[in-house]
């Protein structure tokens, strides 16, 4: 097993399967995590994607888990927007997701949470370096008792029900005629997106809606457009309104036109923070958008128009969450004097922390529908009318994971 490519990120661990990441693995990662988990509370909600790996990681997750005592509350195959959503309405302290997001499907990987939903740099950090300390046969000098069961609940309804409350789903029925493709890629997008859509009015289609008989995905994992030229042909020949497609945890939506063209990732979360900001002009709070370096100077353009700000933080999930609960937390900066949005450009996943303090595809979809209903225009025409911003993406490979070099027990950061 090659544990040098095993690969610690700011938001938990990833790596091949068979190669860098297996069940023991895995459960090594699930006992460091937990040994960390300060709160009384010993609750853990844990959830996974469609990979096929994923039963057996969550099966060693659970085990390592219980042994050192938590309650494990399992969601099974569960978007990750919506595995977040449950952790916290729920207040429960621990959560592992157990995810590669969009990367190909050889891989798999943990996702690990805290009481604010992230961790910070120098939790992961601790993680790491308990994972590396944890040997073979050091379980039994931390085992607990362990909880009769694992649990579970319904995360689905609670989801839609508080989702409408931010949408009025019976206003947009009355007015909704759309016909709108999904493509969940086989991933977990099909849960939920579709009823909650076909509750807004929506006429809906479904295509590579499962895995392949031989447990390959029906696409591309990542929703971008090498791997969505067959949903744009179908929305383009079959004349459909919109295509939505997702990755295999549905925290990132890519869309898809009437016209058949595949816009760039961050085409959809600029027509929501414009929809957002103007119909916030005249509320009297000031609008706030919070996004990453990587993000195009297009939102700087709406921000100016709408009279809000816009904050950039470091690239990661986790800083754009970090920064809008602080913000609205912070004395002065009550949810009344300021409304809050966020996103992440580079990859399109929209941020609504009111209602969801993490990217969330799903609920984006919801926005859009919202945006497309209400303006009574097409989305070509809407995507028209933003800035006019490019963006060129470049992956540079290292020959060697140089970033766990950095973590040590004594360093609070990176």
């Amino acid at each position: 097993m090659e544990k040098e490519n095993l690969i610690f990120t700011l938001s938990g661990a990833r790596g091949i399967i068979g190669k860098s990441f297996n069940a023991k693995i895995a459960k090594k990662i699930a006992i460091a995590y937990g040994l960390r988990l300060k709160s009384e509370d010993k609750r853990v909600i844990i959830g996974k994607d469609t990979r096929p790996s994923g039963k057996q990681i969550e099966e060693a997750v659970i085990e390592g888990l219980r042994e050192l005592g938590f309650q494990v509350i399992s969601l099974g195959i569960c978007p990750t927007p919506i595995i977040i959503h449950a952790k916290n309405k729920h207040n429960i302290p621990g959560g592992i997701i157990i995810t590669a997001s969009h990367n190909p499907q050889e891989w798999n990987g943990l996702k690990l949470l805290s009481g604010n939903s992230f961790l910070s740099e120098f939790e992961i950090g601790q993680i790491a370096n308990n994972f590396y300390k944890i040997e073979a046969n050091s379980y039994s000098l931390i085992k607990k008792k362990q909880p009769e069961h694992v649990k579970t609940l319904d995360p689905f309804s609670d989801y839609i029900h508080d989702l409408f409350n931010f949408i009025d789903f019976k206003a947009i029925k009355k007015k909704n005629n759309l016909n709108v493709i999904i493509d969940p890629g086989g991933g977990t997008g099909k849960y939920a997106t579709p009823k909650i859509l076909e509750r807004m009015g929506c006429n809906i289609k479904l295509i590579n809606e499962n895995l392949l008989i031989n447990g390959s995905f029906p696409r591309g994992i990542e929703p971008i457009e090498p791997n969505l030229r067959d949903l744009a042909m179908e929305v383009w020949q079959s004349k459909y309104d919109l295509g939505l497609a997702f990755d295999a945890d549905a925290d990132r939506l890519a869309l898809i036109g009437e016209d058949g063209v595949c816009y760039q990732e961050d085409i959809g979360l600029a027509l929501i923070t414009k929809y957002y900001l103007k119909n916030n002009m005249n509320s009297g709070r000031k609008g706030v958008f919070v996004t990453n370096l990587a993000s195009s100077l297009r939102f700087e353009v709406i921000a100016e128009k709408y009279n809000a700000q816009v904050i950039r933080t470091p690239i990661g999930e986790r800083f754009l969450a970090e920064k809008m609960k602080n913000l609205i937390e912070e004395k002065g900066l009550e949810r009344e004097e300021y409304f809050i949005l966020g996103g992440e450009g580079l990859c399109g996943g929209f941020m609504f922390p009111y209602f969801n303090n993490t990217r969330d595809g799903i609920f984006a979809a919801a926005r859009i529908i919202e945006i497309l209903v209400q303006k009574e225009e097409r989305l070509s025409d809407l995507v028209g009318d933003l800035p006019k911003f490019y963006s060129h993406r470049e992956k540079i490979s290292i020959k060697k994971n140089i970033v766990i070099k950095l973590y040590s027990p004594d360093k609070k950061s990176l």
